[in-house]
């Protein structure tokens, strides 16, 4: 056993930026052998404190330090130096660069040649020995480009955990993993800090602190409001913490009264990635989409949208046939996408918040070929106030607001956009509990309003508590529909792992 002895400790941190300060006098410590989780409302100050203990940033006052000695990291190479690495909630990764240039990035093995060149073969055998010990099954020459956000997630963690030699810190490393990969991610967390590592984890889920937290410190506003054992306080203590107000439902309840079908998936199908795929979604409805990695989830909402047009099939909204091979007839049609990575596909994150809101019907806008600027921002703050979304600025630049707020403005997006079926990827990946809850309300109001929503998720508490009927993928086929209020987490992850073949039909 270790001592628990802190590996390293961060003392009274403030930072600013812009006058505005973001942390005020925060204080830190991570133990060896230990899982430390920090927890917080986006924009609570989470990630900028560990940009301070990674070099990203440097802090206005305070110290860090290490074996009871102060240390300065001016740059990231300073904290990689002292033994401190870090997964970030946005990842990092060089995206034409293979899964084994990415993992040894900057300490590659080099061959006996004089000219020092890299031993791609001795490279690419220790990436595979490393993803083999972690149960990541991904090709160690595969291009980054060309993986998936979960796949990419991965990626990080790996490379992560070859810099690391005192503390790693992961930021949300979860936020696009299943069920299957985050039970992996915590035997290797426990395999770290049996090795003497200490572990600095944030999340917005606390269901799964619950199974490899020791201790827990929670950030409000910028300020540490609780340090303690973890286990010492309850679920609605730390979300009273993290809020300053109890939230009594995480899922908000609504009448369900399906009515007319919106939308209509028939032997939908594209070559490699799913197979004849027939559901529905009425108004009224959250249809629910469960699946390990792989299974072709985020790839068949893509089609519906047009984004990556399936092979064959057909699809139909409101009953008329949907001739879907650009997302711009889709949004014609009334269909909107959030897709699941909102930075890379999803915003223009430097543009303002009111130009990303419109963007999907900016014709609504034009008048004798001039936009209505005024009109534009007069549409901004009608949508802001509907949705509560932070800060209630237009001009706010889209890239510098939370996760919560982010998806906020897509939601908006689409209701401006008039659409009737909401396809949602990941809708609350990298969201706080309050903010996800207002998401939740959010899709509520949608879904009163006679709109149908699709919802694909990793979450399965998520699934449970939104969904009307869950539809479980496997291998790129739908293989079972299960109604949500009468099955379990155990029962989804049951169909979505088995190997034998199951036909689709109604297991409730």
């Amino acid at each position: 056993m270790f001592s628990h002895s802190p590996a390293l400790s961060m003392r009274g941190i403030t930072k600013s930026f812009a006058g505005n300060v973001v942390l005020a006098g925060v204080s830190l410590s991570a133990a060896a052998g230990e899982v430390h989780a920090l927890v917080g409302e986006n924009g609570a100050g989470k990630s900028t404190l560990m940009k301070i203990l990674a070099g990203v940033y440097q802090p206005d006052a305070g110290e860090i330090l290490i074996d009871d000695r102060a240390v300065r990291f001016l740059r990231p190479a300073d904290a990689l130096a002292h033994g401190i690495a870090m997964i970030y909630q946005e990842l990092s990764l060089a995206p034409h660069m293979t899964v084994a240039e990415n993992i040894f990035l900057g300490r590659e093995p080099l061959s006996f040649s004089p000219l020092g060149l890299i031993n791609a073969r001795e490279m690419n055998e220790r990436a595979k020995r490393l993803l083999d010990d972690y149960g990541f099954k991904l090709n160690p020459r595969s291009r980054v480009v060309r993986l998936s956000a979960a796949d990419r997630q991965l990626v990080e963690i790996t490379r992560a955990t070859v810099e690391a030699k005192r503390v790693i810190v992961m930021d949300e490393p979860t936020s696009s993993l299943t069920a299957h990969e985050v039970e992996e991610l915590f035997q290797l967390i426990r395999n770290l800090k049996s090795r003497g590592l200490g572990v600095i984890y944030i999340s917005h889920r606390l269901e799964e602190l619950e199974a490899i937290a020791d201790r827990l410190t929670i950030l409000r506003d910028g300020r540490e409001v609780y340090t303690g054992a973890w286990g010492e306080i309850s679920s609605d203590e730390i979300i009273r913490h993290m809020a300053g107000r109890e939230l009594t439902e995480i899922f908000p309840q609504r009448s369900h009264d399906a009515g007319e079908a919106r939308l209509r998936v028939e032997r939908l199908t594209r070559a490699g990635k799913f197979s004849d795929v027939s559901f529905s979604a009425h108004a009224g409805e959250v249809v629910g989409i469960a699946g390990l990695a792989g299974a072709g989830r985020t790839e068949l909402v893509e089609a519906i949208f047009g984004a990556n047009p399936a092979d064959s099939g057909e699809i139909y909204l409101n009953g008329s046939r949907l001739d879907v091979k650009q997302p711009a007839r889709a949004v014609k049609r009334g269909l909107g996408l959030l897709t699941e990575d909102r930075k890379r596909t999803g915003l223009c994150l430097n543009q303002s918040l009111d130009k990303n809101l419109t963007l999907a019907n900016v014709r609504a806008l034009v008048k004798n070929l001039w936009l209505e600027r005024r009109r534009e921002r007069a549409v901004a703050r009608e949508y802001i106030e509907k949705l509560h979304i932070r800060p209630p600025d237009p001009d706010k630049l889209v890239g510098r607001m939370s996760g919560g707020n982010q998806q906020k403005v897509l939601l908006a997006r689409w209701l401006f956009a008039n659409s009737q079926v909401f396809l949602l990827d990941e809708p609350t990946r990298g969201v706080d509990v309050a903010a996800r809850s207002e998401i939740y309300r959010a899709i509520n109001r949608l879904i009163e309003s006679g709109a149908a929503v699709v919802m694909v998720s990793s979450d399965l508490p998520e699934l449970l508590g939104m969904a009307d009927r869950i539809l479980v993928m496997r291998r790129g086929r739908l293989v079972v529909e299960l109604k949500a209020r009468e099955t379990t987490q155990e029962e989804v992850l049951k169909y979505a792992a088995v190997e034998e073949s199951v036909e689709l039909g109604s297991a409730a």
